[in-house]
């Protein structure tokens, strides 16, 4: 068995390493992508405001609606905070040609345009976080490369498991001698620090490096194997989405996002929920105005993250919603697994906490390809004085 699990990971290790040196170190950027994109692209980001209420971010996005009317706004935050500029998700409306770029920038003041921009443009300034993002979900390989990931975060579990094993005593006193295992002294030489460092770095980390293998394993595969199993267990409750949408080519609603808010705001009363409304979306394949409620009136993912209504663009009738903390089993299921794999889930210290997983994953893969490359020559020997003797 230990000679199995060896080889297991060693050689999953192998094959996985340089895929997740890549997948921990733009995890780790990740962390950090909004101040990142907020000081690669100043221009972009900054206003004058100093702040704008929800009523002024939607006179500003209608104002900005009016003077480009071939453009649908899809969704914006509705507290863009201090000196910030409303960062808009547009499309092109039904019949019309799609717009020189996905993202917009307008001054809450007036509803003017900043600037604009393409995340699937080329690398520069303006699409790094978008492409750091992309590496890591996929490789920059669509389906096929997020796949790949997927594979790679189960190898990483498995490995993960065969690696504790290992640090199991043969014989002798077990507690005495596993404890020696999760030290390091850093007066060693250094392929024995390098060896202590990779497996007390993993034990000690162990149980959150699986939660991180497994949530990517899980995000990899959402919409092929994850999704579709916790739903079997536990059906969803509001299950709408599930169907197929009413307007393939799009709608264009009667309503605006000024009625739409009024509308959920009421809503959200009448069922007794105390957040504010964060973001705004409207969903023209479904001609519906979407809400997203946080506590605090900015979009985040602590816990379960935020509570979404939608209503009718043409009515402001009630048509569904999304709120995990109501919902079955199978909604908390999927929504956990963001929060839990970003760090969000608990806040700054859970997000700190997933940087140094992606700082240990990347030193783990350095560490295990000397520890693997010191001991390459010893076993190359030892085959070939085994080969010598049979030969003999």
């Amino acid at each position: 068995m230990r000679a199995l699990l060896l080889l297991i990971h060693r050689y999953s290790g192998l094959v996985t390493l340089v895929f997740l040196a890549v997948a921990a170190l733009t995890g780790c950027t990740l962390v950090f992508r909004g101040p990142i994109d907020r000081a690669l692209n100043q221009d972009l980001f900054a206003a004058s405001v100093s702040s704008a209420s929800p009523s002024q971010t939607i006179a500003a996005v209608e104002a900005y609606s009016r003077a480009h009317p071939q453009v649908q706004v899809v969704s914006f935050p509705l507290n863009p905070g201090p000196n910030r500029s409303i960062q808009l998700s547009v499309a092109a409306k039904p019949g019309a040609s799609a717009p020189p770029a996905s993202e917009v920038f307008i001054d809450p003041a007036d509803g003017s345009v900043i600037g604009e921009r393409s995340p699937d443009a080329g690398l520069g300034r303006r699409t790094f976080v978008a492409k750091v993002a992309e590496l890591h979900f996929d490789l920059l390989a669509g389906t096929w490369g997020r796949w790949f990931l997927g594979v790679v975060a189960l190898l990483w579990f498995v490995s993960s498991l065969a690696g504790l094993y290992l640090t199991f005593p043969e014989r002798g006193p077990f507690w005495s001698k596993w404890w020696r295992i999760w030290q390091f002294r850093r007066s060693s030489a250094l392929p024995r620090l390098l060896l202590d460092l990779h497996r007390a770095s993993g034990l000690w980390l162990l149980p959150f490096l699986l939660l991180l293998a497994l949530t990517s394993a899980a995000l990899n595969f959402f919409g092929e194997a994850y999704s579709p199993a916790v739903t079997a267990l536990s059906p969803l409750e509001h299950d709408l989405f599930e169907q197929d949408a009413p307007y393939p080519d799009g709608a264009t609603a009667k309503l605006s996002f000024a009625d739409a808010l009024g509308v959920a705001e009421r809503h959200a009363q009448s069922v007794g929920l105390d957040w504010r409304p964060a973001t705004m979306l409207y969903l023209p394949d479904w001609n519906f105005y979407g809400v997203k409620f946080s506590a605090d009136g900015v979009l985040d993912y602590r816990n379960l993250g935020p509570v979404d209504y939608y209503f009718d663009g043409n009515t402001g009738a009630y048509r569904h919603e999304v709120d995990p903390y109501t919902d079955s089993a199978g909604l908390r299921a999927i929504r956990v697994v963001y929060p839990l794999h970003s760090g969000e889930i608990f806040g700054w210290v859970t997000v700190l906490l997933v940087f140094v997983l992606g700082v240990v994953t990347f030193g783990q893969s350095i560490t295990g390809l000397y520890v693997w490359w010191k001991k390459r020559a010893s076993r190359v020997a030892a085959r070939r004085s085994k080969q010598r003797k049979v030969s003999t």
